[in-house]
């Protein structure tokens, strides 16, 4: 076994100067597979994961003079990219679902405003929260998702939309605090 691992360490850096195409493909044959179950095992979603690994093969070819066999082994290199380029796909994925949600409040926000159900000191105190708990007071709350349910969705720990929850919360209560002493103050 190891002297497979160094005959194909050998063929790498021999094709990677003369034919780098042909050292990619030997990289994509060999380790392809370890890569997409690596990469799937992160993101839990195959079309997220088809993309990435194809994202890490890309940064490989363009890095292929960069792998410097005294600091790591081969295989440690492409496990870095591909962890990395995962990771990435996550930060996005997640970010594209907050705006999505973030839109989603804005949206029952605004239907909120038309039917008068919240005073619009309230909305916009609301509106100033933190988006990580705004979003899941929203979610829980006015739209009627379980913490589970935010959780798979959101691809966050159960724990993490807990205390979010309950950092919200406790916020919307300030929020409500000062809004009737204000009421009070006024009157």
């Amino acid at each position: 076994m190891n002297s497979d691992k160094s005959t194909i360490l050998e063929d790498f850096l021999r094709l990677r100067k003369v034919k780098p195409e042909q050292a990619l493909s030997l990289l994509m044959d060999k380790y392809g597979d370890v890569m997409n179950g690596i990469v799937s095992n992160i993101l839990k979603k195959d079309s997220l994961t088809e993309e990435a690994v194809q994202d890490g093969f890309i940064k490989v070819w363009k890095n292929l003079s960069e792998y410097d066999q005294n600091k790591s082994s081969l295989f440690t290199w492409l496990l870095t990219i591909f962890k990395n380029t995962a990771i990435d796909h996550l930060r996005k994925e997640s970010k594209r679902q907050i705006q999505s949600l973030d839109s989603s409040v804005y949206d029952n926000m605004k239907y909120s405003e038309n039917t008068n159900m919240f005073d619009p000191g309230l909305l916009q105190k609301i509106n100033s929260m933190d988006p990580k708990y705004r979003e899941l007071v929203d979610l829980i709350y006015l739209q009627g998702f379980t913490q589970q349910e935010v959780c798979d969705e959101l691809s966050i720990p159960l724990g993490t939309v807990k205390t979010r929850i309950s950092t919200g919360i406790k916020m919307l209560r300030d929020i409500l605090n000062i809004l009737i002493i204000s009421l009070f103050v006024n009157f």
